[in-house]
């Protein structure tokens, strides 16, 4: 008669691993790319985006991953230039020519700026909280564009590496409480 306390507490635990699993299965990654010949702008960035998009729209949970199709490296760094807050909410440090870096979720709405401490005149932010599925540029004349996302811009890719952990954990306890209920292994 231990089964039954068994299988409840077996039960519970799953219930406890596709909560705390399942929030980070539908959590989404933009893209930002850190522009061709950025580092040449001379100190402005009014005439080609040096991050594309220079604003991103993300909800609460995503990530953001930038990537350097410059020659020469650059950093994705939280803060303004000017202020003491430079690097608290992420650093990439330096990320070479044809590298990555993804940021941590983001757990909290607001609006975050960022630069590269290498070329302190590039400069973006990241709006969590407003949505992945729109993103927005300044344009040279300073007018704000939205749009929704396309390959060069903000792209949402789905991360299936928790949906794959979760279905893995429902699997070995699904074994695990069908072994302890009939007090032996499966048959094939």
């Amino acid at each position: 008669m231990k089964s039954k306390p068994m299988g409840a507490l077996l039960g519970v635990l799953a219930l406890v691993a596709i909560i705390a699993i399942a929030p980070q299965a539908f959590a989404a990654n933009a893209q930002v790319t850190i522009s061709k010949g950025a580092s040449t702008t001379n100190g402005t960035c009014s005439a080609t985006s040096c991050f594309d998009p220079n604003v991103v729209n993300v909800n609460v949970g995503d990530t953001v991953t930038w990537t350097n199709a410059d020659s020469v490296g650059h950093t994705a760094t939280s803060g303004k230039p000017s202020d003491n807050q430079t690097g608290t909410v992420w650093d990439s440090s330096l990320i070479k020519a044809g590298s990555t870096f993804t940021s941590p979720p983001f757990t909290t709405a607001g609006t975050y700026n960022y630069f590269c401490m290498v070329h302190p005149w590039m400069t973006a932010q990241v709006i969590v909280g407003a949505g992945s599925a729109t993103s927005s540029q300044t344009t040279p004349s300073g007018n704000n564009t939205t749009g929704n996302s396309t390959m060069s811009g903000n792209q949402t890719v789905p991360e299936f590496g928790p949906i794959a952990s979760l279905v893995l954990v429902i699997a070995i306890i699904s074994v695990i409480a069908f072994t302890a209920k009939t007090r032996g292994l499966p048959k094939l």
